[in-house]
């Protein structure tokens, strides 16, 4: 009775949310030429030998429900001859008259990406092959159950629907299945005109920024306002929106030759998700051709004449003409359990999803192309090409997505314009590459790399180098250095560098945050490197209520200096200018060593630059090395594509099979090593027998008493290793943190837990162990081979 009453109260809930959906009242008055009558074609052969037998027969329970339906539909069509025919009892794919509401089967699948609506509306849409009704505005004259469907992978859009609702229901979602009206491009999964998913930008949400808290301020007046009408408000106005684009899109359609004769009339299937389960908020409608979410006001959906899910089936009885109908009075039908056997999808094929392994969907100015995972060599997995026109023939941009590559390249922007490339590369690249924009892999033609700085050791976070110059970001440094820009000179320039292969340096500029921890005017901002002028700006931070900064310019020392040419620091070596004083600055010995320092500094710079010339080569030449032999990675588990995995995993079943018949044959034939020892090989005598008997007990004794005392000894190492670290405690512990003493403690209790577990093993050793040696001795008495001369039969 509780069951009934929980289904009672959702067919309720069900009535009160579909009281609020539209049906369009031109339905009504609407009548087509088109005849009504469609003959069963079968959509798809079916091998019937291997269906159950649910498929061929109904139960007497699914009899009695037919019953109830024919009278209801007999009543329905009396009482309002005007509507459309009901979609209630076609046949299955074996040619039997099943009620809709028991071809829905509920499951859930055992993978996380089914788990949620729209990864199960995605793979549907992806998995299956849209076929059109044979007549667009007429009711399918049979419903394959989603088992067929899914083996044959096509359907038309009743088949979706049944299918995707099933695994919705499954996945713990309030779903229905539909029947109604859509559009043209609903209908016949038409996608011309509109815009890809992937080129949709998200909703940009504006966060407001915190006001800075003052001690003394008024307090604003409460908001009296109802936030009520305010919600009214805008949803009116969203309303008015809505239908001035809707005018204005009728306007530019009056030219269009183009004209839909069949709008209203077209027949279409889609799923319905009430809000309330798994945390969804609003009502919305799925489309299952393309797997998208819907609003129920959306103008794609027309009208609607039935729901239905596995508990039940709800006819819309709205009519735009005369308000909505008074309901009857509700009559409850225990209904039968579902006849279609249990949803499966093997791993192969979920993981294949696309008939034939691949899908294209035309959009607007828009194809995207999608491929199983490993039927390219590349790990090509989806594209999207942007066009200029509806043509599809002027490409303007092409973005692909990869899978399971070894150098773990997984999307790829090139622009056809300006023929410029961006590869995105995921965490765990050799090189820390994040992303690569090139127009050719060859050097010296401009390259934009970025990196993880986290996994690099310098913090390196963007790399822009030309022929002219490179420009390198760093975040997190201890020196709080974030950019080192370099300039450049000609090939032919005479460069200071240490690899004379390298370009010449003219000049390095390097910026730096701010360090709390020293004065503004002695913290470096920004310190350039002359070169080709032997010269070294220094550029300090503001101090505060400043609007200059203090600044150094050093002319570099001699680079041969020795004992006998001493080199002097003068006050011409150095040119300061020290911000809010006019005092003299630091003094010359003080300017020498910083200039030094300088110095020494500059030589470190030159040598990272090139070091980060050198790497851009490196990272050039494996680039080009991998995508001259790209690699798809295997995981160990997978079985069917790991071939070296494979074979391992079948040789180690070998060995297990051939270990456990070895250990079959053994425990068959226990007495094989004593008997040999006494010579035995046929029948034994009373003394032969005598012998093994006693040499199998004295055996197992020692066996016993070995395991014993293999125990004992154990626990009295752990005994002693607790003892040790509890004097090295006592030694120590008015030395030792709260991290030291809590890891003691917990190194002691496990210890403990250790002990005692030890201490219970070898209580129930000894305890058992006189057991099993009576065990064995009555084992021995009754082996048919030292029965006879035991005294036992």
């Amino acid at each position: 009775m509780d069951a009934l009453e929980e289904e009672e109260e959702d067919e309720q809930r069900v009535e009160e949310k579909l009281g609020g959906l539209a049906v369009s009242g031109d339905l009504q008055d609407v009548e087509t030429k088109v005849p009504v009558k469609q003959d069963c074609v079968p959509k798809h052969s079916v091998d019937m030998s291997q269906l159950p037998s649910s498929y061929k027969t109904n139960s007497p329970k699914e009899k009695q429900l037919l019953r109830v339906v024919d009278n209801f539909l007999q009543q329905y069509i009396h009482l309002c001859p005007n509507r459309k025919p009901l979609f209630l009892h076609p046949v299955n794919e074996c040619g039997v008259e099943k009620f809709v509401s028991t071809t829905v089967r509920p499951t859930l699948l055992p993978y996380m990406e089914l788990y949620d609506w729209d990864g199960c509306a995605s793979f549907v849409s992806d998995y299956l092959v849209m076929e059109p009704l044979e007549c667009p505005i007429t009711l399918p004259s049979s419903l394959y159950s989603p088992t067929t469907t899914l083996k044959h992978q096509r359907g038309n859009c009743f088949d979706f629907t049944v299918l995707l609702c099933s695994m919705l229901i499954g996945a713990g979602y309030d779903a229905y299945c539909v029947q109604g009206y859509a559009t043209l491009e609903t209908c016949t999964m038409d996608e011309t005109q509109e815009l890809c998913p992937l080129l949709r930008k998200p909703l940009e949400t504006q966060v407001p920024k915190e006001e800075e808290k003052k001690k003394y301020r008024i307090k604003p007046l409460p908001d009296m306002q109802s936030k009520f009408e305010l919600q009214q408000e805008v949803k009116k106005a969203a309303a008015i929106e809505a239908s001035q684009k809707d005018k204005e899109r009728d306007k530019k359609e009056v030219g269009n030759p183009k004209h839909e004769p069949l709008h209203g009339l077209r027949v279409h299937a889609w799923v319905l998700v009430l809000s309330g389960k798994r945390e969804v908020a609003e009502t919305f409608f799925i489309n299952p051709f393309t797997g998208n979410r819907h609003n129920t006001t959306d103008k794609r959906f027309l009208g609607i004449e039935s729901v239905w899910n596995h508990r039940n089936y709800w006819v819309n009885m709205q009519d735009c003409r005369h308000g909505c109908q008074e309901r009857e009075k509700r009559m409850s039908f225990d209904m039968p359990p579902s006849w279609v056997a249990p949803i499966r999808i093997p791993p192969r094929e979920f993981e294949t999803r696309y008939c034939q392994g691949k899908k294209v969907t035309l959009y607007n100015k828009a194809k995207l192309e999608k491929w199983a995972p490993y039927l390219n060599g590349n790990g090509l997995v989806q594209r999207l090409t942007i066009c200029a026109g509806p043509d599809y023939t002027d490409v303007v941009e092409v973005r692909e997505w990869f899978e399971n590559r070894e150098d773990i390249l997984v999307r790829r922007e090139v622009n056809k314009q300006t023929q410029l490339t961006t590869d995105y590369f995921s965490k765990g690249h050799s090189l820390c590459l994040k992303a690569h924009t090139y127009t050719s892999l060859e050097p010296k033609t401009g390259h934009t790399m970025e990196f993880y700085n986290e996994a690099r050791v310098d913090g390196l976070q963007k790399r822009v180098e030309t022929a002219s110059e490179m420009t390198e970001y760093f975040m997190g440094r201890d020196d709080f250095l974030y950019l080192r820009h370099v300039d450049f000179g000609k090939q032919g320039d005479e460069t200071q560098g240490i690899d004379m292969n390298s370009k010449p340096i003219v000049q390095i500029k390097e910026c730096f945050h701010r360090n709390p921890e020293k004065p503004a005017d002695e913290d470096v901002a920004e310190c350039i490197f002359l070169i080709t002028e032997e010269n070294i700006h220094l550029t300090y931070h503001l101090k505060d209520k400043y609007i200059t900064a203090s600044k150094k310019l050093f002319h570099k020392l001699p680079q041969k200096a020795s004992k006998e040419h001493k080199v002097f620091m003068t006050p011409e070596t150095c040119t300061t200018y020290q911000a809010g004083s006019f005092e003299k600055g630091k003094s010359l010995f003080h300017l020498y060593n910083l200039l030094k320092e300088l110095t020494a500094k500059e030589k470190r710079v030159k040598e990272q630059v090139q070091q980060s010339e050198a790497e851009v080569l490196t990272i050039l030449k494996i680039r080009q090395t991998e995508e001259a032999d790209i690699k798809l990675s295997v995981s160990i588990y997978n079985r069917e594509r790991n071939e070296e995995r494979r074979r391992q995993h079948e040789a180690m079943e070998s060995t297990m099979k051939d270990e456990l018949l070895g250990q079959k044959k053994q425990d068959l034939d226990y007495l094989a090593p004593f008997l040999i020892q006494n010579g035995c090989r046929d029948k034994l005598n009373k003394e032969q027998a005598l012998c093994v008997r006693d040499d199998c007990l004295t055996d197992f004794k020692h066996h016993l008493t070995y395991k014993v005392n293999l125990i004992q000894a154990r626990l009295e190492k752990a005994v002693e290793e607790l003892q040790k670290r509890h004097l090295w405690f006592q030694e120590n512990k008015n030395q030792l943190s709260t991290k030291e003493k809590d890891d003691y403690l917990f190194s002691c209790s496990e210890s403990m837990f250790h002990i005692n577990v030890i201490e219970q093993r070898l209580n129930r050793e000894k305890q058992m162990a006189p057991q099993k040696y009576l065990a064995l001795e009555d084992k021995l008495r009754m082996d048919p081979r030292l029965a006879e001369h035991l005294g036992y039969i």
